[in-house]
């Protein structure tokens, strides 16, 4: 299974759930899932169907940390066998039964039956600074980086000790953040379902990895100018899988305004059509400086139901797992401190009399891709 978005603990007390689109760098905290003091990590996704959000498991010391997203709760219990940590790397096994946890060098790993809540001792993961891992979606091999030296990392739980090094130096070396006790460390990662990796390190950075084939490339990609925006806060593990997208990802923010035009009943689907004029300035969101745009891509929110669509010309639409994403299909060059008007039709189905007289455009951004 996997979705549109995966998901980012963050804070190393007073821990939040924040879901994550790493295509667009969409960063949004769960509100409705409390924060948990004790903090925790290790977390994995179990996922319930393409239609339901998964859930969330990590530990805390002893305990395993149960996060519904869509329910909006979190409980934690006692697990038979686990000692207190500290824990760094966590992932569900792909079936989804198994939540497979490390801690120090020469400490035993533990592999957890979360619906027995027992932890069964396994086999010590060896030296340095890796906080997360992944299982690649194609081979199931667990796949991790080394944050001192960006060294690409297989993690074996046969072998005593799991760490052997696949490549060097393919990733540059992480970044903490600026909260107390930070590490430097990558500490989420992450892979779509073709075998792209993500690695995101404690500050934020995002990094890309193509691992589809065989070959593993020389270095990483670094994704946008800038982190994933949680403020000071510490990144402490991620979780999950994305559904692949045809599309680079790129977090090169640029201005976007949005002015609503009308909206009128629709028969097929039934429910309801909304006018937007979108309007994007060729002024980089997060400096101010105007920069010029060659390709771009929006994205909002789009109900993740049969007929919800977007359509405008010129640009190609993908609409997947509650998002929309409009994209310049070839260069279509905007002068720096410029602007340009995009129509843009949403198609939301429903009774129209229930549907809001104006869509929302939750989670509207727009992006500089790099030019062909």
């Amino acid at each position: 299974m996997a979705h549109r978005k995966v998901y980012l603990a963050v804070g190393r007390i007073n821990t939040r759930i924040y879901r994550f689109d790493p295509i667009d760098g969409d960063t949004r905290v769960v509100e409705s899932v409390r924060s948990y003091e004790p903090g925790y990590t290790a977390m994995g996704a179990q996922y319930r169907g393409d239609d339901k959000e998964p859930l969330l498991l990590a530990v805390s010391q002893n305990k395993l940390i149960t996060i519904d997203v869509a329910a909006g709760t979190l409980k934690d219990q006692v697990i038979d066998g686990l000692p207190s940590g500290p824990w760094f790397d966590g992932d569900m096994d792909p079936d989804g039964k198994t939540l497979f946890v490390v801690s120090n060098p020469d400490v035993h790993s533990y592999a957890i039956d979360v619906a027995a809540l027992k932890a069964m001792p396994r086999n010590a993961p060896g030296s340095g600074r890796w906080d997360d891992f992944a299982y690649h979606p194609k081979d199931g091999r667990l796949i991790s980086v080394e944050g001192d030296n960006g060294d690409l990392l297989l993690v074996d739980p046969s072998r005593q000790p799991m760490k052997t090094v696949l490549k060097k130096g393919v990733f540059p070396p992480a970044e903490a953040s600026t909260a107390a006790g930070s590490r430097k460390s990558y500490s989420a990662t992450f892979f779509d379902q073709d075998g792209n990796f993500y690695a995101v390190d404690s500050a934020g950075n995002v990094n890309h990895l193509d691992l589809t084939t065989a070959t593993i490339p020389d270095h990483s990609q670094r994704i946008g100018r800038g982190r994933v925006p949680v403020g000071a806060l510490e990144i402490m593990n991620g979780a999950g899988r994305i559904t692949p997208l045809p599309v680079p990802p790129s977090y090169d923010e640029i201005d976007v305004s949005k002015k609503f035009n009308r909206a009128w009943e629709s028969s097929e689907p039934r429910g309801r059509v909304y006018s937007f004029d979108l309007t994007l300035t060729a002024v980089s969101k997060g400096s101010g400086k105007a920069e010029d745009v060659r390709r771009f891509r929006i994205s909002f929110d789009l109900p993740s139901v049969m007929g919800a669509k977007a359509e405008a010309s010129g640009v190609r639409v993908i609409a997947q797992d509650g998002k929309a994403y409009l994209e310049a299909e070839n260069d279509q060059f905007l002068a720096a401190g410029s602007s340009r008007p995009i129509t843009v039709q949403i198609t939301v189905p429903g009774d129209p009399s229930r549907l809001p007289q104006e869509y929302p455009l939750d989670g509207l951004k727009a992006t500089r891709l790099p030019g062909r």
